[in-house]
């Protein structure tokens, strides 16, 4: 008897951890599971988390373009449905030859650097605070609902973010899908490709103020216990001055990539991957800035970009 009890046992077992991990839930409260897009999954109250963001902006109309975007942010749940959270942000160019000119100018480049030679720079770009608020739950309603608010302060670029955050769980929270939409006010000290006559020590009157607004849409599918893969899109849209209007835009381009997640019981990691798949421009001045059917100069780069998030949960 016991020859045939034991390979029941082990079997059963085997069945009852299969059917476990098959239901595992995707990871920790509060995690990233999209590079790009946001969700209403926050930290419980009490619970906080610390997350490492690592994006390269890759690539742009030659040569070599890297302009490496860090963020090392600190999250706490104040309550199961309000979030705070604060980061700091700092970067690395490194560019040659990148612009449609075939010299070095654009997108982060300092306006008094040489074009003719290459471009190796890192700096602090500022601080910025972001409160999250979970109006509706996607685990207890059809849909979830967050609010989403970013004051930044830095040296270049100061703004004020808004994000509307919807959430829908499909198959038992195996697949979610997300929706963000986006408007931030921006005053930004120009690059050289702007105007090479710009001080570094211009007043805030001399900044360029423009207005960003954006529609990214995302899916991820819990694949195996703690694996998530998915989907995002990105609109992005640009105006001169705080206006919406048709008449101000600039550009509006578009980004297109996959994503990989990881979910432990105390930290996670996402990888994700955009791809500038199409843009539009309206001014003249950004028409020039066009090759390959992408958009360049001080804008955007063709992987727009590539980036890592690690995550650890404290208890």
């Amino acid at each position: 008897m016991r020859l045939y009890r034991t390979p029941l046992r082990t079997g059963v077992l085997a069945v009852c951890v299969a059917v476990s991990l098959a239901h595992a839930p995707a990871g920790t409260a509060g995690e990233a599971v999209f590079g790009y897009i946001y969700t209403t999954d926050l930290l419980p109250k009490g619970k906080s988390e610390w997350e490492q963001w690592i994006t390269d902006r890759r690539g742009q109309a030659y040569s070599r373009f890297d302009d490496f975007k860090l963020r090392t942010e600190y999250e706490y749940g104040i309550t199961d449905n309000l979030q705070l959270g604060g980061y700091l942000n700092y970067s690395y160019l490194w560019a040659r030859g990148n612009s449609v000119r075939h010299v070095t100018e654009g997108l982060d480049v300092p306006w008094n650097h040489d074009a003719g030679q290459s471009y190796r720079g890192a700096r602090f770009d500022g601080v910025s605070a972001e409160l999250v608020w979970r109006v509706l739950s996607p685990f207890k309603h059809p849909i979830g609902l967050a609010f989403y608010l970013e004051p930044a302060f830095g040296s270049r670029e100061r703004g004020l973010e808004f994000r509307t955050i919807v959430q829908k769980n499909l198959l038992d929270d195996r697949l979610v899908l997300a929706a963000n939409l986006m408007v931030e006010a921006e005053k930004e000290r120009g690059s050289n490709l702007v105007d090479p006559g710009m001080p570094d020590d211009m007043p805030d009157s001399s900044r360029h103020k423009a207005t960003y607004a954006e529609i990214d849409l995302g899916a991820s599918y819990r694949f195996a216990s703690h694996w998530s893969a998915g989907l995002e899109l990105r609109n992005h849209n640009e105006f001169d001055g705080y206006s919406l209007a048709h008449s101000h835009q600039n550009h509006s381009a578009f980004f297109l990539g996959p994503n990989l997640h990881y979910g432990g019981k105390r930290w996670f990691f996402t990888l994700s991957a955009l791809r500038q798949v199409h843009a539009t421009t309206y001014t003249r001045q950004q028409a020039d800035q066009m090759h390959s059917g992408m958009l360049f100069g001080d804008e955007h780069t063709q992987w727009d970009g590539l980036r890592l998030k690690v995550g650890y949960s404290f208890e």
